[in-house]
C-alpha cells in the first residue's frame, strides 16, 4: 500500500482496529503482518514534510480506500517518520499493492505526491515484520488515549534466534506471574534489514510511563523472574545479543490515515481526519501500505 508508494515499511504498534463486542471500545491489536516505511528527513524540513504528507490521507479518503495506516514521528534519534500498515497475510499485502497499481487515477496522484516528497528526505527504506504472539504481553490497547510508542530493536547474533525466543519467554512468564500493567508486542523482521532483527513495540498514553518503568519492573518482577530466569536473560545478552537500541515515537494524526472507528473513539486527538467508510465484512483492516515510494 501507500509507502510501496509509501511502500510499506511502525509502528507502534500499528495495529488493526478491533471493536470489542462487550465493551464496544475500539482497540489497537497487532496485525499478523506489519509493513513499514522509514523516511529520514532533511534538517529543518519536518514541518514542510508533515504538511505535504497530509496529501496522502486525503487521496486515500477520496478513493474510499479500505486500507489504513499509522504514522509516527521520532522523538529520539535522527529525524524520521515511520509509516505502518497491518495485514492478515503477505498475500493480502500483495493484493492491496496490486489494487492500487491498477487504479490509474490514484497511481497518477501518488506519483505526483512521491515526486515532491523527495524534496524533504535524505533517505527511505522499507521492511516487513511478522507478529510473534507467543512472546507478546497484553498487546491489545484502547485507541483512545494512546499517543506514543517505544521501540526496542534487538540484533541477534547468527545462530542465536532460539536463544532470543527462550529469553523472551522467560521475561513474558515473569510479567504474567507478577501481573504487570504494561503492554508490548514482539515482531520479527522477515525482509528489509539484517537477519536476526526483532522489535518490541510498547504503546503508551504518556511519557510518564517511562518514569514508572523502573518501579513497574521492580521487586515483584524480579521476584517472579527469579535467579534462574535472570541468569537465562543474562546468558542471552552476553552470548547471543549483537546490539540493541531503544527509541521513542509520537503518533502523528496529520500524517496518518486512520479507520473510522479510530476517529470515533478519539475524535479530539484525530480531529477531522479524512477517513474511508468502515470496512466491509471479509476485508482486512490495515494500517498503511499505499504504493508510495
Amino acid at each position: 500500500m501507500r509507502k510501496l508508494i509509501l511502500s510499506s515499511m511502525l509502528v507502534l504498534c500499528v495495529f488493526e482496529v478491533l471493536v470489542i463486542a462487550q465493551a464496544q471500545e475500539a482497540m489497537m491489536k497487532p496485525p499478523k503482518v506489519l509493513t513499514m516505511t522509514r523516511e529520514v528527513l532533511k534538517t529543518g524540513k519536518g514541518a514542510a514534510h508533515e504538511k505535504w504528507e497530509a496529501g496522502w490521507p486525503r487521496m486515500f479518503a477520496k478513493a474510499n480506500w479500505p486500507s489504513h495506516y499509522l504514522a509516527m514521528s521520532s522523538i529520539t534519534g535522527e529525524p524520521r517518520v515511520l509509516f505502518f500498515t497491518g495485514y492478515e497475510s503477505m498475500e493480502d499485502w500483495a493484493k492491496d499493492t496490486h489494487a492500487q497499481e491498477q487504479n490509474a487515477a490514484m497511481a497518477a496522484e501518488q506519483a505526483t505526491l512521491a515526486d515532491k516528497d523527495g524534496d524533504y528526505l535524505t533517505g527511505l527504506s522499507n521492511a516487513v515484520f511478522t507478529y510473534m504472539p507467543e512472546l507478546s504481553y497484553h498487546p491489545d490497547v484502547p485507541v483512545a488515549g494512546t499517543r506514543y510508542f517505544g521501540t526496542v530493536v534487538f540484533h541477534v547474533k547468527r545462530g542465536h534466534d532460539d536463544h532470543f525466543v527462550e529469553a523472551r519467554k522467560v521475561a513474558l512468564a515473569a510479567h504474567e506471574k507478577a501481573g504487570l500493567g504494561d503492554h508490548y508486542a514482539v515482531y520479527h523482521m522477515t525482509a528489509g534489514g539484517a537477519a536476526g532483527t526483532y522489535v518490541i513495540f510498547l504503546p503508551m498514553k504518556s511519557l510518564a510511563e517511562l518514569d514508572a518503568f523502573p518501579t513497574v519492573h521492580g521487586k515483584a518482577y524480579k521476584d517472579a523472574l527469579g535467579e534462574d530466569g535472570q541468569k537465562k536473560i543474562d546468558d542471552f545478552e552476553s552470548q547471543g545479543l549483537e546490539s540493541s537500541e531503544t527509541q521513542i515515537f509520537a503518533i502523528s494524526p496529520s500524517m496518518s490515515y486512520p479507520a473510522k472507528e479510530w476517529v470515533q473513539a478519539d475524535s479530539e486527538f484525530w480531529g477531522s481526519k479524512p477517513v474511508a467508510p468502515a470496512k466491509t465484512a471479509g476485508k482486512s483492516e490495515t494500517m498503511k501500505e499505499p504504493t508510495k515510494k
